[in-house]
């Protein structure tokens, strides 16, 4: 079984076939790209810092070709079934969330900042306390 799973995979891996193309296009293309930047910065921070010194065809052939190899891996990883039925999924479900309206996160922006100040405010004078309180029975020597 795992044979015939490994076979597919390579074998959808060498597809240039798209897999439902119309369906979860937002979150198959911030994939892709993410994926892609992903491929052609390491393919440059390659060719900036290990090949320097080397010659012209190896300092640029090798880090393209990484990259484009990169790229594409990217484009059939998006086209895979099982993970673009995830991302197909995973869009479909964000469609379904209640977004906050601005006034909302606006108050609730309010309270956790007044929240934090208020804490803040109670550990410095438990701090100042808790230093004067050492300070006076001789464990702290400022």
């Amino acid at each position: 079984m795992s044979q015939n799973t490994d076979s597919t995979f390579v074998a959808d891996l060498m597809s240039s076939r798209l897999y439902k193309w119309a369906q979860g296009r937002l979150a198959r293309r911030l994939t892709g790209v993410a994926v892609a930047a992903v491929a052609l910065l390491g393919a440059w921070s390659l060719q900036a810092t290990f090949l320097v010194d080397s010659s012209g065809a190896v300092k640029y052939g090798v880090p393209g070709a990484i990259g484009l190899i990169g790229l594409w891996t990217g484009f059939r990883i998006i086209n895979h079934a099982r993970f673009a039925e995830f991302l197909i999924s995973t869009e479909s479900e964000v469609e379904k969330v209640h977004w906050p309206d601005r006034a909302h996160v606006h108050r609730a922006t309010v309270v956790v900042v007044v929240t934090m100040l208020l804490m803040g405010g109670f550990l410095f004078v438990c701090d100042m306390v808790w230093q004067y309180v050492f300070t006076a029975v001789g464990f702290l020597q400022l």
